[in-house]
């Protein structure tokens, strides 16, 4: 008898030989033949079942189906958003956490202003680099959020582009608003080195790949961002940095969305999200940090 089960997540020859390892000792399997998406396999079936072989695959924490596994278009996802909310109920959390980080940082920050820090330049100088700071630090923070809330086995390639993505991000953002507030020299430090601690924190959700996939992308990206701040200094800088944010923030929310598509739908998870008091605490520690860089760390001679 032959069956083909649907496996998404076979992604790599390592893959393979794991579900090929798990299969071969199954009493009643005549021959496995493995391809992208899935596996076909010559059994008795007298001696096993069609389920027993998928509940096997399962247990090797890959996805698997005697259906393939349909993904959903941008409207279709839409519509289930709209009507199956329970469902989501985890993601609107965060956002839901994440707007209130967003609050916090502002209030605790106008707070600062008015009571200590008023100088007639102030704002003028700082006032939209603390803005952005607030959305970096927000949207770096749902997204490790988001990503940690499952806990359950991350494929490498998944893993890889979580450490990338967060560790470019992280970079560029970070990077390029101190580049404009302090120089290349700050930006790029700060950058990279928060960039390759988020690309590792990430990445390392599926082991050294990740990790190196994490650092390789915060080295870069923390880099970059300060240089993009230098480089369009005096050609209309204030201008081109909300297309700049926009577009980092859509690249986080499509990270957030394939780790929904590739983790979490048709897969048993374990959701253990970090309470609100903790993310909020570790944002307003790190805001902290950064502003003190930011008005009292060096400055490139041009800016003093």
């Amino acid at each position: 008898m032959k069956t083909t089960i649907y496996v998404p997540d076979i992604e790599c020859e390592s893959c393979s030989k794991l579900i090929s390892r798990k299969l071969k000792h199954k009493e009643g399997i005549n021959q496995i033949s493995i391809k992208p998406d899935s596996v076909d396999i010559d059994y008795d079936e007298s001696k096993i079942k069609p389920e027993q072989l998928v509940q096997t695959i399962k247990d090797a924490e890959f996805r698997a189906g005697l259906e393939p596994f349909e993904r959903k278009t941008f409207k279709e996802r839409w519509r289930d958003f709209k009507e199956n909310k329970k469902k989501y109920h985890l993601e609107l959390k965060g956002i839901e956490y994440a707007a209130f980080i967003f609050l916090i940082l502002t209030a605790l920050e106008a707070i600062a202003y008015f009571g200590f820090l008023k100088t007639p330049t102030f704002l003028t100088n700082y006032g939209w680099w603390f803005f952005y700071l607030n959305i970096s630090i927000t949207a770096i923070s749902f997204g490790l959020w988001h990503i940690f809330a499952y806990k359950t086995k991350i494929t490498c390639m998944v893993g890889m582009m979580i450490g990338m993505t967060l560790g470019m991000q992280t970079g560029m953002m970070i990077g390029a608003i101190l580049g404009a507030t302090n120089g290349f020299f700050i930006g790029a430090m700060t950058g990279m080195i928060l960039g390759v601690t988020v690309g590792i924190i990430a990445g390392k959700c599926c082991g050294i790949m990740g990790i190196m996939e994490g650092m390789m992308a915060g080295l870069m990206g923390g880099t970059m961002g300060p240089m993009i701040s230098l480089m369009m200094f005096s050609d209309h800088l204030l201008w081109f940095m909300p297309a700049y944010m926009i577009i980092n923030l859509l690249i986080i929310a499509g990270l957030s969305y394939m780790m929904y598509e590739e983790v979490v739908e048709y897969k048993e998870v374990r959701k253990q999200p970090l309470d609100f008091l903790t993310i909020a605490s570790l944002c307003i520690i790190v805001a902290f940090v950064l502003i003190m860089i930011i008005l009292y760390g060096p400055k490139a001679a041009f800016l003093r």
